[in-house]
């Protein structure tokens, strides 16, 4: 069937429609009022039925279009939405895994070994202790521990010097804090209290390979499980 014969069904469809319409006692009532009317009303009326005919014929293709450009935005959200995970995904997966943060008795070690490194004399140790952090900004539940170091009458030099040396210890600690106050013997120098962190890393445990229980499993299946559904094979290569 042909687009030409298409239209002419539709058109005696339609036709049929249209006598059926003005055969009806609606039909006569409607066109009884039409002729009451005033020239200026019948115009009037004429141009409102017209508008609504060519509203009706225009609403499919405008509410399609309308639909497609609201379609067109969800799947530009989408596709951003999508792109920001990958993006977040990709971040994550480059940043290294932490290692776990040593102990207060390795961390107050280390912190020692690396003041020495910097000529620190043993009388401007003033103390390395053990710090109980208590921070709004950070869980308890994500530090192991804090260490506090105080040093008196460094030079600039030295301040940056010991401060690089504690915050690269390892990189589960991290510097929390440093004050710096002039020395009360020598104003030249200055007195310094570095504040460490270490975190509380968790341990990852990976679950069990998932493909060794589905091969206990399958190892334990019915043999006429194992065999080729040879029904399928021959259906998907049909």
């Amino acid at each position: 069937m042909n687009y030409k014969e298409l239209l002419e069904q539709a058109y005696a469809f339609l036709k049929s429609k249209w006598d059926q319409f003005t055969e009806s006692p609606t039909y006569n009532q409607l066109m009884d009022r039409y002729e009451n009317m005033t020239p200026a009303m019948q115009r009037l009326t004429v141009v409102g039925l017209s508008l609504v005919g060519v509203f009706l014929v225009l609403a499919i293709p405008l509410s399609d279009l309308s639909g497609s450009g609201d379609a067109v935005t969800e799947f530009e959200d989408k596709r951003n939405l999508i792109r920001d995970l990958l993006k977040a995904s990709r971040e994550v997966s480059e940043v290294p895994d932490l290692p776990k943060a040593p102990l207060n008795d390795a961390l107050q070690e280390q912190i020692n070994s690396k003041i020495k490194m910097e000529n620190i004399y043993p009388e401007q140790i003033k103390g390395v202790e053990v710090l109980n952090v208590k921070s709004s900004l950070m869980p308890s539940t994500l530090v192991q521990g804090g260490m506090m170091v105080h040093l008196a009458k460094l030079n600039l030099r030295q301040i940056v010097d010991v401060g690089y040396q504690l915050a690269n210890l390892s990189p589960s600690v991290k510097m929390k804090d440093i004050s710096i106050s002039p020395n009360q013997e020598d104003s030249k120098y200055m007195d310094v209290i570095y504040k460490l962190v270490a975190l509380a890393v968790p341990d990852i445990v990976l679950p069990p390979a998932a493909v060794d229980g589905s091969a206990g499993g399958k190892n334990r299946g019915d043999k006429k499980n194992d065999k080729p559904n040879m029904k399928a094979i021959s259906e998907e290569e049909e």
